[in-house]
Protein backbone atom coordinates (compact mmCIF):
# COMPACT_ATOMS: atom_id res chain seq x y z
CA UNK A 1 0.00 0.00 0.00
CA UNK A 2 1.49 2.94 -1.33
CA UNK A 3 0.60 6.00 1.25
CA UNK A 4 1.20 10.29 0.48
CA UNK A 5 0.61 12.55 4.27
CA UNK A 6 0.39 15.83 3.17
CA UNK A 7 0.72 18.62 5.48
CA UNK A 8 0.33 22.48 6.17
CA UNK A 9 2.47 23.71 9.11
CA UNK A 10 2.80 27.26 10.41
CA UNK A 11 4.44 27.02 13.72
CA UNK A 12 5.65 23.14 13.34
CA UNK A 13 2.96 21.76 15.67
CA UNK A 14 0.75 20.04 12.69
CA UNK A 15 4.03 19.36 11.29
CA UNK A 16 5.34 17.33 14.20
CA UNK A 17 2.04 15.77 14.49
CA UNK A 18 2.30 14.67 10.67
CA UNK A 19 5.74 12.86 11.15
CA UNK A 20 4.50 10.88 13.60
CA UNK A 21 1.33 9.31 12.09
CA UNK A 22 3.47 8.80 9.15
CA UNK A 23 6.07 6.83 11.13
CA UNK A 24 2.73 5.02 12.31
CA UNK A 25 1.71 3.80 8.74
CA UNK A 26 5.46 3.37 7.90
CA UNK A 27 5.13 0.75 11.01
CA UNK A 28 2.33 -1.07 9.47
CA UNK A 29 3.31 -0.90 5.43
CA UNK A 30 6.98 0.03 5.00
CA UNK A 31 6.22 2.76 3.34
CA UNK A 32 4.84 6.63 3.64
CA UNK A 33 5.96 9.84 1.94
CA UNK A 34 5.22 13.51 3.74
CA UNK A 35 5.27 15.91 2.05
CA UNK A 36 4.43 20.29 2.48
CA UNK A 37 0.77 20.95 0.43
CA UNK A 38 2.18 23.74 -0.91
CA UNK A 39 5.27 21.08 -2.89
CA UNK A 40 2.21 18.64 -3.91
CA UNK A 41 1.91 17.73 -7.49
CA UNK A 42 -1.49 17.30 -7.40
CA UNK A 43 -1.57 15.43 -10.94
CA UNK A 44 0.65 12.21 -9.00
CA UNK A 45 -1.64 11.78 -6.52
CA UNK A 46 -3.70 8.89 -8.86
CA UNK A 47 -0.51 6.61 -7.69
CA UNK A 48 -0.81 6.72 -3.96
CA UNK A 49 -3.75 4.39 -2.42
CA UNK A 50 -4.19 6.39 0.60
CA UNK A 51 -3.68 9.78 1.08
CA UNK A 52 -3.67 11.97 4.34
CA UNK A 53 -4.27 15.57 4.77
CA UNK A 54 -3.20 17.96 7.65
CA UNK A 55 -3.36 21.32 8.73
CA UNK A 56 -3.75 23.85 11.81
CA UNK A 57 -6.98 25.24 12.43
CA UNK A 58 -7.73 29.24 12.39
CA UNK A 59 -11.34 30.74 12.95
CA UNK A 60 -12.77 26.61 13.67
CA UNK A 61 -12.21 25.54 10.69
CA UNK A 62 -9.40 24.87 8.05
CA UNK A 63 -7.26 27.59 6.56
CA UNK A 64 -8.89 28.91 3.28
CA UNK A 65 -6.02 28.38 0.90
CA UNK A 66 -6.46 24.53 2.23
CA UNK A 67 -9.97 24.64 1.29
CA UNK A 68 -8.77 26.11 -1.98
CA UNK A 69 -6.42 23.41 -2.37
CA UNK A 70 -8.62 20.74 -1.83
CA UNK A 71 -11.49 22.58 -4.12
CA UNK A 72 -8.43 22.66 -6.81
CA UNK A 73 -8.18 18.93 -6.77
CA UNK A 74 -8.79 16.66 -9.92
CA UNK A 75 -11.52 14.20 -9.05
CA UNK A 76 -10.43 11.26 -6.40
CA UNK A 77 -12.72 8.33 -7.93
CA UNK A 78 -13.11 7.30 -4.32
CA UNK A 79 -9.57 7.39 -3.63
CA UNK A 80 -9.58 6.50 0.48
CA UNK A 81 -7.82 9.93 1.96
CA UNK A 82 -7.81 10.98 5.76
CA UNK A 83 -7.53 14.34 7.65
CA UNK A 84 -6.32 15.59 10.63
CA UNK A 85 -5.25 18.90 12.64
CA UNK A 86 -3.62 20.43 15.28
CA UNK A 87 -5.78 22.86 17.41
CA UNK A 88 -6.36 25.51 20.52
CA UNK A 89 -8.95 25.16 23.03
CA UNK A 90 -11.90 24.56 20.35
CA UNK A 91 -11.58 22.43 17.34
CA UNK A 92 -15.00 23.55 15.52
CA UNK A 93 -15.79 22.37 11.95
CA UNK A 94 -12.10 21.86 10.71
CA UNK A 95 -11.99 18.21 10.03
CA UNK A 96 -16.03 17.98 9.57
CA UNK A 97 -15.54 20.57 6.76
CA UNK A 98 -12.32 18.82 4.71
CA UNK A 99 -14.38 15.94 4.83
CA UNK A 100 -17.25 17.26 3.03
CA UNK A 101 -14.84 19.12 0.32
CA UNK A 102 -12.92 16.14 -0.20
CA UNK A 103 -16.06 14.29 -0.53
CA UNK A 104 -17.38 16.79 -3.34
CA UNK A 105 -14.10 15.50 -4.95
CA UNK A 106 -15.11 11.78 -5.06
CA UNK A 107 -12.91 11.00 -1.95
CA UNK A 108 -13.57 8.28 0.58
CA UNK A 109 -12.85 9.70 3.52
CA UNK A 110 -11.55 6.47 6.20
CA UNK A 111 -11.06 8.52 9.19
CA UNK A 112 -9.52 11.62 11.01
CA UNK A 113 -7.16 12.95 13.95
CA UNK A 114 -7.03 15.83 16.31
CA UNK A 115 -4.58 17.09 18.37
CA UNK A 116 -4.52 20.21 21.33
CA UNK A 117 -1.33 22.35 20.28
CA UNK A 118 -0.65 25.97 21.62
CA UNK A 119 -2.06 29.02 20.30
CA UNK A 120 0.29 31.92 18.57
CA UNK A 121 -1.32 35.27 17.59
CA UNK A 122 -0.26 38.46 18.42
CA UNK A 123 -3.73 39.61 20.22
CA UNK A 124 -3.92 36.60 22.53
CA UNK A 125 -1.24 35.32 25.46
CA UNK A 126 1.88 34.28 24.75
CA UNK A 127 1.18 31.27 27.94
CA UNK A 128 -2.25 30.12 27.08
CA UNK A 129 -4.53 27.10 28.00
CA UNK A 130 -3.24 24.67 25.07
CA UNK A 131 0.10 25.35 26.34
CA UNK A 132 2.61 22.33 26.13
CA UNK A 133 0.43 20.34 23.59
CA UNK A 134 1.67 18.33 21.86
CA UNK A 135 3.28 16.44 24.19
CA UNK A 136 4.95 12.82 24.05
CA UNK A 137 1.36 11.65 24.90
CA UNK A 138 -0.31 13.57 21.81
CA UNK A 139 2.63 12.61 19.60
CA UNK A 140 2.04 8.91 20.68
CA UNK A 141 -1.64 9.36 19.96
CA UNK A 142 -0.62 10.22 16.31
CA UNK A 143 1.67 7.15 15.67
CA UNK A 144 -1.36 4.88 16.75
CA UNK A 145 -4.01 6.23 14.21
CA UNK A 146 -1.39 5.98 11.65
CA UNK A 147 -1.05 2.44 12.37
CA UNK A 148 -4.90 2.11 12.48
CA UNK A 149 -5.32 4.19 9.31
CA UNK A 150 -3.31 2.12 7.66
CA UNK A 151 -4.70 -0.94 8.99
CA UNK A 152 -8.26 0.32 7.85
CA UNK A 153 -7.01 1.51 4.29
CA UNK A 154 -5.87 -1.84 3.88
CA UNK A 155 -9.14 -3.38 5.22
CA UNK A 156 -11.23 -1.02 3.23
CA UNK A 157 -8.89 -2.03 -0.24
CA UNK A 158 -10.13 -5.62 0.48
CA UNK A 159 -14.11 -4.30 0.06
CA UNK A 160 -13.95 -4.37 4.57
CA UNK A 161 -15.37 -0.91 5.00
CA UNK A 162 -16.60 -1.53 8.69
CA UNK A 163 -13.65 0.40 10.15
CA UNK A 164 -14.41 3.80 8.13
CA UNK A 165 -14.91 6.78 10.76
CA UNK A 166 -16.55 10.01 9.45
CA UNK A 167 -15.81 13.13 11.16
CA UNK A 168 -18.54 14.46 13.13
CA UNK A 169 -19.52 18.49 13.44
CA UNK A 170 -18.12 20.02 16.39
CA UNK A 171 -19.60 19.78 19.67
CA UNK A 172 -20.10 23.91 20.32
CA UNK A 173 -22.50 25.30 18.34
CA UNK A 174 -21.19 28.65 18.82
CA UNK A 175 -17.97 27.44 17.23
CA UNK A 176 -20.89 26.26 14.40
CA UNK A 177 -21.36 29.13 13.67
CA UNK A 178 -18.21 31.04 14.21
CA UNK A 179 -16.67 28.81 11.81
CA UNK A 180 -19.72 29.82 9.25
CA UNK A 181 -19.74 33.85 9.59
CA UNK A 182 -15.45 33.86 9.31
CA UNK A 183 -15.47 34.20 5.49
CA UNK A 184 -12.86 35.86 3.75
CA UNK A 185 -15.05 38.91 3.05
CA UNK A 186 -16.14 39.05 7.01
CA UNK A 187 -12.54 39.19 8.86
CA UNK A 188 -11.38 41.32 6.13
CA UNK A 189 -14.12 43.68 7.91
CA UNK A 190 -13.35 43.05 11.17
CA UNK A 191 -9.69 41.96 11.49
CA UNK A 192 -7.22 44.53 11.83
CA UNK A 193 -5.13 46.05 8.88
CA UNK A 194 -1.51 45.22 9.07
CA UNK A 195 1.14 47.71 8.10
CA UNK A 196 4.85 47.86 7.86
CA UNK A 197 6.95 50.19 10.36
CA UNK A 198 9.55 51.00 8.07
CA UNK A 199 11.83 52.93 10.03
CA UNK A 200 11.87 49.50 12.51
CA UNK A 201 12.13 46.51 9.55
CA UNK A 202 15.44 45.27 9.16
CA UNK A 203 14.17 44.00 5.65
CA UNK A 204 14.92 40.11 6.69
CA UNK A 205 12.68 39.00 4.61
CA UNK A 206 11.36 36.41 7.12
CA UNK A 207 7.63 37.67 6.56
CA UNK A 208 7.55 37.24 2.87
CA UNK A 209 9.22 33.81 3.24
CA UNK A 210 6.71 32.88 6.31
CA UNK A 211 3.30 33.74 4.42
CA UNK A 212 1.25 31.16 3.28
CA UNK A 213 -0.35 32.99 0.30
CA UNK A 214 2.50 35.04 -0.44
CA UNK A 215 0.74 38.02 0.59
CA UNK A 216 3.56 39.91 1.57
CA UNK A 217 6.20 41.36 -1.39
CA UNK A 218 9.28 43.31 0.42
CA UNK A 219 10.49 44.26 -2.98
CA UNK A 220 7.40 46.76 -3.78
CA UNK A 221 7.54 50.52 -2.93
CA UNK A 222 5.82 50.89 -0.45
CA UNK A 223 6.31 46.92 0.63
CA UNK A 224 2.67 45.09 0.08
CA UNK A 225 1.31 42.85 3.03
CA UNK A 226 -2.49 41.61 3.43
CA UNK A 227 -2.61 41.03 -0.66
CA UNK A 228 -4.03 38.10 0.13
CA UNK A 229 -4.05 37.67 3.03
CA UNK A 230 -6.03 34.05 5.57
CA UNK A 231 -5.65 36.40 8.66
CA UNK A 232 -3.21 34.08 10.83
CA UNK A 233 -0.91 36.95 11.90
CA UNK A 234 2.06 34.76 11.87
CA UNK A 235 4.06 37.63 10.23
CA UNK A 236 3.78 39.79 13.03
CA UNK A 237 4.24 37.14 15.00
CA UNK A 238 7.66 36.10 13.53
CA UNK A 239 8.80 38.98 12.68
CA UNK A 240 12.21 39.77 14.87
CA UNK A 241 11.92 43.40 15.18
CA UNK A 242 8.05 43.54 15.73
CA UNK A 243 7.80 45.92 12.43
CA UNK A 244 4.42 44.69 11.61
CA UNK A 245 1.97 46.43 13.59
CA UNK A 246 -1.29 46.47 13.90
CA UNK A 247 -4.26 47.63 16.21
CA UNK A 248 -4.51 44.83 18.38
CA UNK A 249 -6.66 46.30 21.26
CA UNK A 250 -10.31 45.54 20.75
CA UNK A 251 -9.03 42.20 19.89
CA UNK A 252 -7.18 42.03 23.59
CA UNK A 253 -10.25 43.37 25.02
CA UNK A 254 -12.21 40.18 23.73
CA UNK A 255 -10.00 37.44 25.28
CA UNK A 256 -11.23 37.22 28.97
CA UNK A 257 -14.63 36.58 27.66
CA UNK A 258 -13.50 34.16 24.53
CA UNK A 259 -11.11 32.69 27.59
CA UNK A 260 -13.83 31.92 29.92
CA UNK A 261 -15.67 30.35 26.63
CA UNK A 262 -12.54 28.04 25.81
CA UNK A 263 -11.74 27.12 29.56
CA UNK A 264 -15.64 25.48 29.82
CA UNK A 265 -14.92 23.67 26.57
CA UNK A 266 -11.59 22.09 27.66
CA UNK A 267 -13.01 21.24 30.88
CA UNK A 268 -15.90 19.45 28.97
CA UNK A 269 -13.14 17.66 26.60
CA UNK A 270 -11.28 16.76 30.34
CA UNK A 271 -14.70 14.89 31.19
CA UNK A 272 -14.61 13.08 28.02
CA UNK A 273 -11.69 12.11 28.03
CA UNK A 274 -10.46 14.19 25.14
CA UNK A 275 -7.65 16.74 26.63
CA UNK A 276 -5.25 16.89 29.63
CA UNK A 277 -4.76 20.05 31.51
CA UNK A 278 -0.55 21.03 31.72
CA UNK A 279 -1.30 24.38 32.68
CA UNK A 280 -3.38 26.19 35.77
CA UNK A 281 -5.88 27.97 33.03
CA UNK A 282 -5.93 30.59 36.29
CA UNK A 283 -2.32 31.29 35.09
CA UNK A 284 -3.37 32.60 31.99
CA UNK A 285 -3.41 36.32 31.79
CA UNK A 286 -5.00 37.74 29.11
CA UNK A 287 -3.61 41.49 29.53
CA UNK A 288 -0.16 40.39 28.48
CA UNK A 289 -1.06 39.52 24.71
CA UNK A 290 2.18 38.07 22.74
CA UNK A 291 2.71 40.94 20.57
CA UNK A 292 3.65 43.03 24.23
CA UNK A 293 5.74 39.89 25.58
CA UNK A 294 7.96 39.92 22.23
CA UNK A 295 8.14 44.00 22.31
CA UNK A 296 9.67 43.05 26.34
CA UNK A 297 12.03 40.58 24.76
CA UNK A 298 13.33 42.72 21.61
CA UNK A 299 14.15 45.57 24.28
CA UNK A 300 15.98 43.64 26.88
Amino acid sequence: MKTLVICFSQTGNTRRVAERIRDGIFEHTGQCDLVNMKDVDTQLLNGYDVVGLGCPVFYFKEPFHVLHFIEGLPPLNTQPWFVFCSHGAVMGQALFSMAASLEKKGALVIGSHHTYADITVPFYPKHTLTSGHPDDTDLMAAVDFGRSIAGCAQSVAKGDTRCITRPSEGLEAWARDMAAMCTPASLAERMPALSINLETCIQCGECEDACPVGGIDMGCDPPRIQEPCIYCFHCASICPTCSIEAEWGPLVASAPEKYQRYTHSLNRAEERGEFRWLVDPETVDCSQPLYKERKREIKS
